[in-house]
Order: structure tokens, then sequence, then C-alpha cells
């Protein structure tokens, strides 16, 4: 502490003593020795310590001590905060400012004193601590308002030289972030636009403008920028001399004021070209604006802008205009009276008027006139088409009954009574549903017993009747009457009523032939499996007996021949059988088969080596192009071989001489494997390909056939296929040749590796 003038008075010792012991800080003294000599009152109250205690003679450590465990330290570890406090050089003065635990803030002040030791205060600064703070709060609240301005603000001195300014501001003016920084002048801000817009004349209109305004007065224009956009500037005076502006790109506003003028302009040009007559009368009833559509529709009767309301109703009146009995006083008293739905009138020449009056803020009113003359014709019209239809809704064929949203009768015809079960003055419109249902319950439309309760029950608790549906109903005659429920776009429903008991009878009969047919299918099918064993046994003896004849050599040649005819044609016939023996199996849904991994190379090299020397003979080229390391396939070997067999005696039997059949087989993505056959012969009619699956079908039923056969290859192939898990299809055109696909299941890898192992 700054030793006193020698001029200053130096108070007695007692006394200044008693001031200290008194003030209002802390105060405590040490002496040379490092031990207390004086501590006031106020610090024992802040030590929290009864007012007679004595601390004279402590030592420094044993008051920083005591100090930092009372927390006037602030928070931390006490032992800590004591030797940080012991550390201070007590010899030169020393100034710090904390906060204690409790949370206020005190200056701690140490002076050395003349003869050794020193004086330390300790002053509270909470308040002023807080008032900072909130002031500091206060001035960062302020400076976040003034970033998140939309409008940008740049605060110039007296000098014009920019003090303060938000981003906004270099925004608005079209600036690069950081252009603008505290000291520059009005004249370099504007050199800043130049540099970024050029010498666009808009700029240096804008520039010249500005540098002649007085901004000792308030001044606000609006300015278009080179980039399209409108900015209101403001300048306002400040109290030191400068003056505050403020930017701000009001383009939104710009355009929604052209647009409302546009939109004006428009509003007129919709009143002059509405084919409605509209005028508008003011608070004091004075017409202020007819467009000229109402001048054409009230020809003869036309406004002037102006007039008094009643005066206008009086001169219409004395032209006979309203008609007999109608008064102007009671037309002008009905201007007044507002309605949402207009009224009618019919002038004196026959034309229908619609009109509408309607309140306006300002306290007069508007009128919309509409010629409805057509309009009028048209519901005449409709009327008489209402009319005819309701002539044709009574002379449906079934019954029909509209009902609206709220489950009403709108309108019906006569046979819905008929076959409802109800009266002409039960179904009339506004009846509800029902109460028409609880009729017909009484009156045993809904059959006797607990079941026409139920029935009863169920629609009408738990069915809406305005939901889509189709049901039937016996009644009590024994006729049978389907009832339809379809709903309409206005949330009603039409309900129809028609007498199916003569269908229900026809299909019935319908019916019994259908079962009778299928019997005698099923018979048909007995019949085959049977006779088809009953001939294998005779035929055995006749194959076995004529290959008995081949094996004897005594025969002669003749015999031999005969014998080799027999054989071939008793095989032939056998294996016929044996296809209509299957045909039987298939249509009595008995066909066994045992399914199980194959190898597919095998089975279709076999397949081509049978048939490779009837396509030799047929001079017809026969290729099979299959890898080894195909996935193996799910079938029975036996039908699968069949199924191939057939495929290929087809393909070499249907392609002439030259031609080539092609057999391929490859997996396909979805994991199955298909094999396909392929050929050059004469092909498929495409509408024809679905019945070349049918039994005992041959595709060319001319007298004279060309090619043999009973017609079953393909559908046991087919057959056999499904029944393994596959599907077979085929492709073709005529004279393009046939390409036949058969599908078959891939087997599971488990299944494979262990019958491979």
């Amino acid at each position: 502490m700054a030793q006193p003038p020698d001029s200053w008075p130096v108070p007695e010792l007692p006394v200044a003593v008693a001031a200290l012991a008194a003030a209002p800080i802390s105060v405590i003294v040490f002496d040379a020795e490092d031990r207390l000599r004086f501590a006031n009152a106020e610090m024992l109250r802040q030590l929290d310590m009864p007012a007679d205690t004595v601390l004279a003679g402590r030592t420094q450590r044993e008051l920083a001590r005591l100090i930092a465990f009372r927390g006037l330290l602030g928070p931390g570890d006490p032992e800590l905060l004591a030797e940080q406090l012991l550390a201070v050089d007590r010899s030169r003065p020393h100034r710090r400012t904390g906060r204690r635990t409790d949370g206020r803030w005190f200056d701690f002040i140490s002076e050395p004193l003349p003869g050794g030791g020193f004086v330390s205060y300790a002053i509270d600064v909470t308040q002023h601590r807080r008032a900072e703070e909130e002031a500091l709060e206060r001035n960062r609240q302020l400076e976040m308002a003034l970033r998140h301005q939309h409008a940008g603000i740049g605060l110039y001195d007296a000098g014009q030289r920019l003090v303060r300014h938000n981003d906004a501001y270099e925004q608005v003016l079209g600036l690069v972030p950081g252009t603008l920084r505290p000291g520059l002048t009005l004249e370099d801000v504007h050199r800043h636009m130049l540099a970024r817009h050029g010498p666009d004349p808009l700029i240096l209109a804008s520039i010249e403008e500005r540098a002649r305004i007085d901004r000792t007065r308030p001044h606000e224009e609006i300015r278009p920028l080179p980039d399209g956009r409108a900015v209101r500037n403001i300048s306002r005076p400040m109290p030191d001399g400068g003056f505050l502006v403020t930017v701000e790109d009001v383009t939104p506003l710009r355009r929604a004021e052209d647009e409302a003028r546009h939109r004006a302009a428009t509003l007129r040009g919709v009143l002059a070209a509405l084919p409605y007559g509209v005028c508008v009368y003011d608070a004091g009833h004075h017409l202020t604006m007819v467009n000229d559509a109402y001048q054409r529709i009230l020809k003869g009767a036309e406004l002037k802008v102006g007039d008094h309301l009643l005066d206008i109703c009086r001169a219409r009146e004395a032209a006979g205009e309203y008609g007999p009995g109608v008064t102007a006083e009671e037309v002008y008293r009905r201007q007044f009276v507002y309605a949402e739905t207009p009224r009618q009138r019919i002038r004196p020449d026959g034309t229908v008027l619609s009109v509408l009056t309607a309140p306006l803020p300002d306290g007069g009113h508007i009128n919309v006139v509409a010629d409805v003359t057509a309009l009028h014709q048209a519901e005449a019209h409709a009327q008489h088409r209402a009319d005819l239809l309701r002539a044709m809704l009574d002379n449906m064929r079934y019954g029909a009954c509209l009902f609206d949203s709220d489950l009403r009768v709108v309108a019906r015809n006569d046979l819905a009574l008929t076959l409802s079960g109800l009266r002409a003055d039960e179904m009339v419109p506004g009846a509800h549903i029902d109460t028409l249902r609880e009729l017909q319950f009484q009156r045993g439309e809904f059959g006797t017993g607990a079941a026409a309760a139920a029935a009863y029950e169920a629609r009408t608790r738990m069915i809406d009747p305005r939901a889509r549906e189709r049901y039937t109903r016996t009644r009590a005659d024994g006729t049978v009457i389907e009832i339809s429920s379809d709903p309409t776009p206005d949330g009603g429903f039409v309900r129809t009523y028609t007498d199916i008991t003569e269908e229900r009878r026809i299909r019935a009969e319908m019916e019994q032939a259908r079962r009778v047919a299928e019997d005698a299918n099923s018979a048909k099918t007995r019949f085959l499996a049977t006779m088809s064993h009953e001939l294998r046994t005779p035929l055995n003896a006749v194959i076995g007996f004529s290959e008995a004849l081949l094996t004897d050599d005594r025969l002669p040649e003749e015999a031999l021949e005969f014998s080799s005819a027999i054989l071939e044609a008793g095989r032939h016939l056998l294996s016929l059988i044996d296809d209509i023996l299957q045909v039987a199996q298939i249509g009595s849904g008995e066909l066994p088969v045992q399914t199980r991994p194959l190898f597919l190379p095998s089975v279709l090299e076999s397949a081509v080596r049978l048939v490779r020397g009837v396509a030799e003979v047929a001079q017809v080229s026969l290729t099979l192009e299959c890898g080894p390391d195909l996935p193996r396939c799910m079938g029975e070997e036996r039908r699968l071989r069949q199924v191939l067999l057939n495929l290929l005696s087809n393909a070499v039997k249907f392609t002439p001489v030259g031609g080539e059949v092609h057999v391929s087989a490859a997996p396909l993505a979805d994991g199955s494997l298909e094999v396909t056959v392929r050929d050059t012969g004469i092909g498929i009619d495409p509408e024809q390909l679905p019945r070349a699956f049918e039994p005992f079908v041959q595709l060319e039923t001319t007298h004279d056939r060309r090619y043999g056969g009973s017609g079953l290859g393909l559908y046991l192939a087919r057959a056999f296929a499904r029944a393994m898990g596959g599907e077979l299809t085929l492709d073709s055109a005529r004279d393009q040749g046939t390409t036949a696909r058969l599908r078959l299941l891939r087997a599971p890898a488990s299944i494979s590796q262990e019958q491979t192992a």
C-alpha cells in the first residue's frame, strides 16, 4: 500500500484500531516475526467464529490452514490451497480475486508494513462481480441477438467509421464474409461493394445517392441490386453523432407487392370477364362498382355508379321488373337478409336469375347475379328424366332399394316389396333399415327357430349394410332370394333382390350331371385298368409262343417271318397296353414314384444310346451335350428314362431326313436342373401346344396322318415329370422345330454327398 504524503494528518493509533475493528471488510495484521497481531470482527464473522475469539499470536501457517478449511479460499484441497496462500511473497504488494465455497467473491489485498510484516484485507465484491456477470451476459445476449438478426446492422461513429456490424450486414450487401472490419469508413464499404459487383449502374447510382444522405436525420429507401434482389436501407442518427444503418433483403416483400398489384389487375380483368354480374354497394348503400356482365344480364335495367339502392329498386318497380305484388321497399329490405343459398326470380322476359348478396367488411355489400335460365330448363329436363328412370326402376327384373348414408330408404321399386316381404306403406322414403329388418324377422323372412334369431342378430349387430356383400336367403315359401349390397359415392348403398330359385334348381341339376359324368369317368378309368391287366395275360402268351417259334430251326422261313411279325405286333400292343394302364393309374391318382438322387449324365447317355439306332435308320443326327460335373437331381430312374425316351422318340419321329436332335442339360439360377431336347422337325402351331399334353390326342387328325402313335407319350411324360416334382414344357412353331424343356429338382447337398460316399 502506498505511503501517504508527509502532509497527511495521521490519526491517533487507538482511533485507527477502532476504525479497523469496526470496518465492514476483513482485516488481519502480521508482524515481522510472522505472528498475527490483529484481526477485526468482520474477519471473525467470515471465519464463523465467536466475536470474543482471540487469534492473536497465531502463525501465518496456522491462520492459512484455518482459512482454507473454513472455505474462504474456495473449492479444492484445503492443504494445497493453504500452501499456495503461504507461497505468496508478502514483502511486495499483492492482489487477487477469489471465490469462496459459498459462491461469494472477494478481493484479497496484501500490503507490506514499514517495520516488517504485512496487512491483508478481504473485501466482499460479490455484488459487483454479479453485476459484471449480468452485464457480460446481457452483452452476450445482445451479441447473439445481433448475430442472429436476419437484417444487416452496421453501427458508424460520428466520423462515419464502422464500429460494429453483424454477419447479415455483409450478406445483404452481397459482400464476401469477413470483408468488413471495424474502422472502415462508409466510403470504404462502398468501395468494397464496387469491387464485388463491378461498376454496375445500380451500385453507382446507389452510392451517389447514399453519399448525399443527411445522416443526422432518419432516412429510408428501397434499392435494387444487380443480382435481382431488393434491399431496404434504413439510417437512424445516434445520440453520439454517429448513425445506425439497417439493411434488409425485402425481395419477397417486393415480389409480394408486385404479386398483389398483379392480382388486383387480374381481379379487375376477372370481374370484367366473369359471366356473372357483380355490383358493389358502400356502407351508405350507394353503388360503387358494376361489371359489364351485370349490365348485360340486366339489360333494360342497367345501373349507374353513385345511384342509391332504394332509388334503383323504385325505378325497377316502376318498370315492372319485379312483377305484380312486389314493392321496391320489400326488395330493398331483402337485400340485407344475407343467406348462404341464392334467391331466384323470373324477369318479365322469362329470364331466370339467381341472386346472392353478401356483406363486406366496410359495411357495404355485394350482389352477384347469374343467368340460370339454361340451368332452370336443365332441371326441368332432369326431372323428366328422373320420371323416366323411375318408370325403368319399376320395370326392372330384380328388386332395387336405394339407402342414404343414414341407412334410410331413398327410393325403391315394387319388385323390392315383393321379394323382401314388406308392404308399400313400410318401405317408404325415410324408413330406417333396422325397422325394415325387424318387420322381416317378425314375418319369418329369416326362417324360424334359433337359426332365424341368430341370422337376425348377426345382420343387426355384426354386419355393416354399407359394405359390399352378396348373400342368399330362403323365404318361408321356399323362394331363394339373392341379396346384394353395393356402396354409393355419397356413403349410402344400393340393395338389390333377385329371385334365383329357378337358377338354383338348374344349378343343382348341373351339379348332379357333373357327378354322373365324374362317376362315368371313374368307371372308364377302372375299366381301362382292369382291361389292361386282362389283356396282358393272353398277350404275354402270344409274345412267349412267338419267341419260342423263332428259336425253332425246324420251321420254314415263311413261318419264322410270320412269327417275327407276330412278336413285333405283340410287343407293340403290350407297350400300348402298358401306356393305357399308366393313364388309368394317373386318372385314379395312383401313380407311385420313389425319387432319389440320380446322376443325370448317365441317365441321359442311356436314353440316347437306346434311341440312337432309330435315329440312324431315320437319318437324323442325335447329339448329347452334358458335362460330368452336373449336380445330382431328384427322380426315379425308370420314370425319368421313360420321359426321356418319349421326348427323344418324338423328336426323331417328327424330324425329317437330314435333321438334327440336340440334347443338353444345365443347372438353372433357381437351383433346379433343366434338360433340353431341341429338334429341327415340323414343329407345332403355338395355339396347338396345350392340346399336345392331352391323352389320346394326335395334332394331325386327317385320314392320311403321316405319323403313327397312340397320343399318350407327352401326356405320360408330363405326368411322370410332375410326379417327380418337376415340370415339362414345350416351345414350338410350325416348320421351326420344337424344344422340350424338362425341369427337375436338385438333390439336397447332404443327400448327394451321402449317396456319393
